[in-house]
């Protein structure tokens, strides 16, 4: 698992504009290519991603905006984001 996938996929794959949408099928992408990278980041397994910038960000992504995808309508897509806060 590493961290350059994340910010490729969030800033380069998707546009600004499905960042912001409701989007079932999007949800579903991120959820089968990244779920497992949200767990991981949600036990603090990633830790390791932190002493890079690029790390960092990914972590960050996966945390605040992948939780809303992932688990989107539900109260853990907001579990991480003290997590995410402290990591920005």
């Amino acid at each position: 698992m590493q961290p350059q996938p994340i910010p490729r996929f969030w800033f380069e794959e998707l546009t600004a504009k499905q960042h912001f949408v409701k989007d079932a099928a999007l949800d579903e992408t991120i959820r089968a290519r990244f779920g497992g990278t949200l767990e991981a980041a949600a036990r603090c397994e990633l830790f390791v991603w932190r002493a890079t910038n690029e790390g960092r960000l990914a972590e960050i992504i996966v945390l605040d905006q992948f939780s809303r995808n992932v688990y989107r309508d539900t109260p853990r897509a907001f579990a991480q984001d003290a997590l995410a806060l402290v990591l920005a």
